[in-house]
């Protein structure tokens, strides 16, 4: 009988600790949230971790494009190009149209200057007398100057000295002569490499090549 009176209270005894939540059940609850205090105290501090050390990456790349060394610059510049003679008369001579081919040297001097050196070859007919072949060729240095217009399209104007030797064989004319020389024209920038010109130059000598127009490709270096 004790025993079994015994027994009973043991038993209320410890369901009313549980219920009331007593000692054993406060301190398993402590620990248990201890635990997870610590946990995401450090999940907190690796995510913290992480985002100083990508920020750091982020900082010494944008260092690292400052420090980077500058283009070097391509000063220097050639044309190679095809021309259109337009033709004109001169002492009774009257030339048609014709074709030819030409190339230019350049170098940059800075804000939009730049010297250039230009050689040519063109050949076209007589219209009067008919069947006679003109042959020409021309040397120049002439001072440019462009203006960008936009990021890849710039306008130029040129002036500079020209010199040009002009033959008919079947007359047995071999002249030449010397005189201003101007144009104008636009470039368009391909790339840094490469780039387009289209032109229409003139000058002050009587020629029977006349004006000409010429469409060529830039290479720069």
């Amino acid at each position: 009988m004790k025993k079994k009176i015994i027994s009973t209270l043991l038993v209320c005894g410890l369901t009313t600790g549980l219920q009331a939540g007593g000692d054993i059940g406060g301190a398993v609850s402590f620990e248990n949230s201890d635990l997870i205090d610590a946990n995401n105290e450090s999940s907190v501090q690796v995510v913290e971790s992480k985002k100083i050390v990508e920020e750091v990456k982020k900082e010494v790349k944008e260092e690292i494009k400052v420090v980077e060394a500058p283009k070097k610059a391509k000063n220097f510049y050639m044309v190679a190009k095809g021309i259109y003679t337009m033709g004109d008369e001169v002492d009774n001579l009257d030339a048609d149209s014709g074709y030819g081919a030409g190339i230019d040297f350049g170098y940059r001097l800075g804000g939009g200057f730049a010297s250039e050196l230009g050689f040519a070859f063109s050949k076209s007919a007589l219209n009067n007398p008919a069947e006679n072949e003109i042959s020409s060729k021309t040397a120049g240095l002439s001072l440019v100057y462009t203006y960008d217009v936009a990021k890849a399209i710039g306008v130029f104007a040129k002036v500079g000295y020209i010199y040009e030797q002009q033959k008919i064989d079947s007359l047995n004319i071999d002249d030449d002569d010397s005189g201003v020389s101007y144009g104008a024209g636009v470039e368009y920038k391909i790339n840094d490499d490469y780039g387009v010109v289209a032109e229409y130059q003139g000058s002050t000598i009587d020629s029977l090549r006349g004006d000409t127009a010429s469409l060529g490709l830039m290479y720069n270096f």
